[in-house]
């Protein structure tokens, strides 16, 4: 999808809105198995973290929104005005960023956190409970 919106036409629209449908089939399931089991389960140990991954999930949802409303807006596309793409751009890294950002502060902050305070055992269960909840543990 980056690449795509680095190099924006009215041809790489379809581009976009398939990777964004893709990322965003990866982000919800994602998100369900962190909201559902880990989070919850790690909440105590490190509540100002899991506050923070909290916001970026809210921040996701509300990025992933606005280009999702934009796509849908823009129909099936046979050229772009100078306006659509600098709005479809802004908003595309903006998505980006902010799952990229989530990815980031979740593997080096969260999960480097849990991994000295949460059992083997415990971090079993949850991978385990991750992977009931649909697809694997990441």
């Amino acid at each position: 999808m980056l690449d795509a919106l680095k190099h924006l036409t009215a041809e790489r629209v379809s581009d976009i809105r398939r990777e964004f449908e893709a990322i965003q089939k990866l982000s919800r399931t994602h998100f369900d198995k962190e909201e559902k089991v880990f989070y919850p389960s790690v909440r105590a140990h490190a509540p100002q973290v899991l506050a923070q991954m909290d916001e970026e999930h809210a921040v996701v949802r509300e990025t992933e929104h606005a280009l999702e409303e934009m796509l849908a807006g823009l129909g099936e596309v046979q050229s772009l005005s100078q306006r659509d793409i600098g709005e479809l751009y802004r908003l595309g890294i903006e998505f980006h960023d902010a799952v990229e950002t989530h990815i980031i502060d979740e593997e080096d902050h969260l999960l480097k956190l849990i991994d000295g305070m949460v059992s083997t055992e415990e971090q079993k269960r949850l991978a385990a409970a991750m992977v009931e909840l649909g697809g694997e543990n990441r």
